[in-house]
């Protein structure tokens, strides 16, 4: 039988890392949100206020086997009821989907069921487990609610569509798919933006990787600003945080895609991203609407192409379908939301009236009293990193908006 445990501070687990990425490569969780370096960039971001609650199984030789990489977070119900939340690490204002258990995939039932049954001998210690935006195609929600089950937990769901666009072996190929409609929009935006000496580069090095990142805070918040929103970066200072400390391992370990449109000496679009294995999964990006006129498509358009020549398979625009997804050749696949929690009072109306963390009467709490809110000058380039805050924002899609 496995030998389960349930580590609940950071030194604990930091002792964990050289284990960590050899368990997600032989899991079907294997994502670039799961990987040591996101959640410890995470942690750096999020500071010490931050209680992990990671539950873990090892084999009598002590080879790590799983680990379901939670922390506690808090819900309110109705404002006044607390609800003690278990989540995935690194999944709060950081871009974050696909939350999984970590499971050597050759023993998936038995240590995922060996996870939830951990959970239920310390079930005094927590009320829920909120996991949204689980891949279905890896069989991420089966597992989970096999155990959750297993292990006599209440749960329920609700679908969660995510897109993807499948990328062949040339470009050639990827702009004939294209729509007539699409390719004479796109060719028409490119002559303007060329007239206007439009240049595409990508981040190469690390000393160009704070002005990139610059202007994607800058470009995400005009682009947003015109149509009479805020831009993610200035809502979730705490993003932006986790960015400016994930960014440069991610280029370490080189996985960043970072990519601009440049008129002169300004970009004027950028967009960023992250290879893992043979996906692209592209997270935020900005334009600026004063900029020509489809400045963003040809962006996305060169991006796909610098992805198919680098032998890139599939560009992943994570959460919603919309009709612009659609039209870069983008597919649905099934994802849920999961909601569970063992069988007792407090849980009762939760499950029964089937109550969601992203309404009015079961509301995310912020993480911690990390600062105060961010003061920043409409359209500013650069938000202080170190003080940053948790805020109550509702879900919003990504990846080509």
């Amino acid at each position: 039988m496995p030998r389960t445990e349930i580590i609940e501070n950071w030194a604990e687990l930091q002792a964990l890392e050289p284990e960590w990425n050899a368990l997600l490569a032989r899991s079907r969780a294997n994502s670039v949100f799961l990987t040591w370096e996101w959640i410890d960039a995470w942690r750096e971001a999020a500071g010490e206020a931050v209680q992990p609650f990671v539950v873990t199984c090892r084999d009598d030789q002590g080879r790590l086997l799983a680990a379901a990489p939670f922390y506690l977070a808090g819900l309110r119900l109705l404002g006044c009821v607390p609800y003690r939340t278990l989540r995935i690490l690194g999944d709060y204002h950081s871009g974050a989907e696909y939350g999984d258990w970590i499971v050597a995939q050759d023993r998936e039932a038995e240590l995922s069921l060996a996870l939830a049954r951990a959970l239920a001998v310390v079930r005094h210690r927590w009320d829920c487990i909120w996991m949204p935006n689980v891949a279905g195609w890896t069989g991420a929600r089966d597992r989970v609610r096999a155990a959750c089950v297993g292990a006599g937990f209440r749960i329920q769901e609700r679908p969660r569509p995510f897109s993807m666009a499948a990328l062949p072996a040339d470009y050639a190929s990827y702009w004939q798919a294209l729509s007539g409609n699409a390719r004479s929009a796109i060719q028409r935006q490119a002559r303007r933006i060329q007239a206007a000496g439009a240049q595409f580069e990508a981040c190469a090095s690390s000393a160009e990787l704070a002005a990139f990142l610059d202007a994607l805070v800058d470009l995400n918040y005009r682009r947003w600003s015109s149509v009479g929103q805020q831009g993610n970066f200035h809502r979730r200072p705490l993003e932006l945080a986790f960015y400016r400390q994930f960014a440069p391992r991610a280029m370490q370990r080189g996985w960043l895609r970072l990519f601009g449109m440049r008129i002169g000496t300004e970009l004027k679009a950028v967009q960023i991203g992250y290879v893992y294995g043979a996906s692209f999964v592209q997270l935020q990006e900005g334009f600026d609407p004063a900029a020509p006129h489809g400045l963003g498509n040809v962006l996305r358009s060169r991006v796909i192409e610098s992805c198919i020549r680098e032998g890139v398979r599939t560009y992943d625009f994570l959460g919603g379908y919309t009709d612009h997804k659609r039209r870069w050749l983008a597919t649905t696949r099934a994802g849920h939301d999961l909601l569970a929690g063992h069988r007792s009072l407090r849980n009762t109306l939760v499950h029964s009236v089937r109550f969601w963390p992203t309404g009015r009467f079961l509301r995310q709490q912020p993480l911690a009293a990390l600062a105060a809110r961010l003061e920043a000058h409409p359209g500013a380039g650069r938000l202080a990193s170190e003080r940053v805050v948790a805020g109550l924002d509702p879900p919003h899609i990504r990846g080509g908006q």
